[in-house]
């Protein structure tokens, strides 16, 4: 199976509003999935890249950080308070 080139990607306008997502400078892209936001972080790893999902507080802080399995980070969750 092949993962998706998050280093040599390039979001378009038209990919933004479609999927509703961002990408930043530094190649990061980031997806409303609603209840949380996903990061696809690039990485020099096997599918090069790294996926987490960041869920807020309805103040806009963050609640916790969920690694997905196969990432070159952490994998688990971390709760911040």
């Amino acid at each position: 199976m092949g993962y998706y080139d998050v280093r040599n990607a390039k979001i378009s306008i038209l990919d933004m509003l479609k999927y509703d997502a961002i990408q930043d400078a530094d190649g990061v892209i980031c997806k409303d999935m609603g209840r949380y936001v996903q990061m696809l972080v690039p990485m020099n790893n096997a599918k090069g890249h790294d996926t987490y999902d960041v869920y807020f507080t309805t103040d806009g802080r963050i609640e916790k950080v969920c690694g997905h399995s196969g990432n070159s980070g952490f994998t688990d969750t971390k709760y911040y308070f």
